[in-house]
């Protein structure tokens, strides 16, 4: 398995925003939450590979990590996007609202390309999608 691009990206201007992005052999994990502190569910306690619970912790202006994922995590990962967000459309949007939540996913695994974003619009299974991006990066939180 070869990773030619991993970007994804969510957040608002007002709230908190995440980013993992892959270079060089490394994931690399950001976290913002815009001027305020904020209580924020970071660091996971693992039960097994699949099953974490968070704790709780004061989080204040930003919590960055590089990550070293294994290939075991990649490849579960890799396996549901080419199955379960192969028909998600390029882009999402709400023609309404001009504010707001908003996301964006590059990733190019071997021959599979995911390239969708959106603003307060999402796929189905997104909500799935960003509990999977959790469990490749031990818990780190995509809200």
């Amino acid at each position: 398995m070869k990773i030619k691009k991993f970007e994804f990206s969510i957040g608002s201007f007002f709230g908190s925003s995440y980013s993992l992005e892959y270079k060089k052999g490394l994931f690399l994990y950001r976290a913002q939450t815009g001027g305020e502190a904020t209580i924020s569910n970071i660091n996971p306690v693992f039960k097994n590979d699949y099953q974490f619970e968070h704790l709780a912790i004061f989080q204040s202006d930003s919590i960055d990590a590089d990550l070293v994922i294994s290939e075991e995590r990649k490849l579960n990962f890799f396996k549901y996007i080419s199955r379960y967000c192969k028909s998600w459309e390029k882009e999402y949007s709400h023609n309404i609202v001009y504010d707001g939540t908003c996301w964006e996913c590059d990733i190019w695994i071997d021959d599979f390309r995911l390239k969708s974003n959106g603003l307060e619009e999402y796929p189905t299974n997104f909500k799935a999608f960003l509990k999977k991006l959790s469990v490749l990066t031990s818990g780190k939180i995509f809200e």
